[in-house]
């Protein structure tokens, strides 16, 4: 069942057979390459403990093999003190809720959220500053000034996240969205490693979490032609020579911003994905035809990190034909038992019975618990029965 979701990861492999970049020189040469990779099994075992089902953890721990480092590039540039951003929250009464918050401290969140599941995954990752008082471009980067490096076997993780906070608390936002001038430093570190990562069968996985467009230093304007131009050109060379895995997650409304993201995406054709904060992804999500199950923090979490699974990847750009609907109803369900071989009817009806079982998830969209498969819109994804076969051409209004 889960070989059409690990195809990706195959064709991932191959890249290294293709690629052929010869390392560059770089100030910053430690190594990228992970060391010790935990067992499938002990990765799965783990995801699962931080509320990731079952099924859907085999398939992330399928990914994290693969994974020499995360990195994350944070943007702290002026505009993120904007106040429009939003994070999720646990109440008093233990429910999740959302709260507005300026998008710098959306931006801390997500670092310290992110810096969380990497160490009880054991997936080794670091956070770079795009600004940072002393760096220059070219220059190596000093630990706890420009970036924090998390890793589990480092020490204890209430020491490592405590140096995390330093780091953004000390770097709140300033002028600039360098954006280019940090992805060709990350670019010369990921060509200096070439070898040892495709030795290794390992990538990096970079995550570019900014609000606003590229600006170079000096230029103190976003939109210049020029600047966007070089982001489009250092992407595009990133990914397509490199064993890159590109996520970028905005943290803005300006749609200037999004359209210029979302065309890259469009126009590229790179292992790449543009992903919003979880309200307007989850939107998205429905809003292509993906409306029958709940967009949880998890899920959104693991598209923030970079999946290797193509169905991931898909489900904010069209429908899930209804195979994969069915592959995906199961990994988000968890069933003990595989229920491929299963008819239409039958796998709805055992899919109904496990979500009565499971407890309700936060769902972005609604902003309330809910239960992780909305089982009449599964019926409708799948066409099965009246409401899914007949109900959609005749009155498609009462859907």
């Amino acid at each position: 069942m889960e070989q059409h979701l690990l195809n990706a990861q195959a064709l991932a492999a191959a890249r290294f057979e293709m690629a052929s970049a010869p390392p560059l020189p770089c100030a910053h040469q430690e190594s990228m390459v992970r060391e010790h990779v935990e067992s499938i099994e002990l990765v799965q075992g783990g995801l699962v403990e931080l509320g990731v089902p079952r099924g859907l953890a085999g398939v992330v721990a399928q990914d994290d093999k693969r994974i020499g480092l995360r990195v994350y590039l944070l943007d702290n540039s002026g505009s993120t003190s904007q106040p429009d951003g939003s994070v999720v929250q646990q109440g008093a009464d233990g429910r999740l809720r959302q709260r507005p918050c300026t998008r710098w401290e959306e931006i801390c969140a997500f670092a310290e959220d992110h810096a969380r599941w990497n160490l009880r995954v054991g997936t080794p990752c670091e956070f770079v500053l795009l600004n940072s008082t002393s760096r220059t471009s070219g220059s190596r980067m000093v630990e706890g000034g420009d970036c924090v490096h998390i890793d589990r076997d480092q020490g204890p993780e209430a020491n490592q996240l405590q140096k995390l906070r330093e780091l953004l608390m000390n770097n709140g936002p300033s002028p600039g969205t360098p954006i280019v001038e940090r992805l060709q430093d990350i670019q010369h570190r990921i060509q200096a490693n070439f070898s040892a990562l495709a030795q290794a069968r390992q990538m990096i996985f970079l995550t570019i979490v900014t609000d606003g467009l590229p600006t170079s230093r000096g230029s103190g304007q976003s939109g210049w032609v020029k600047d966007t131009k070089r982001t489009i050109e250092t992407m595009r060379s990133l990914c397509a020579s490199l064993p890159v895995q590109l996520v970028i997650r905005l943290c803005t409304d300006e749609e200037q911003t999004i359209d210029f993201y979302n065309n890259i995406d469009e126009e590229l054709e790179l292992p790449l994905d543009i992903l919003d904060d979880i309200s307007g992804e989850a939107r998205e999500v429905a809003k292509h035809g993906n409306d029958w199950f709940a967009y949880t923090p998890v899920l959104h979490r693991i598209r923030e990190a970079g999946t290797l699974s193509k169905m991931l990847d898909a489900i904010d750009e069209r429908p899930l034909s209804v195979l994969e609907v069915q592959q995906f109803a199961e990994l988000l369900c968890g069933s003990q038992r595989p229920l491929a071989g299963l008819g239409k009817r039958q796998f709805v009806n055992e899919i109904q019975e496990i979500v009565a079982q499971t407890p309700l998830v936060y769902d972005a969209r609604r902003q309330e618990m809910r239960p992780i498969v909305d089982i009449p819109k599964l019926r409708i994804a799948m066409r099965v029965g009246f409401r899914g076969v007949v109900l959609p051409v005749i009155c498609p209004c009462l859907l």
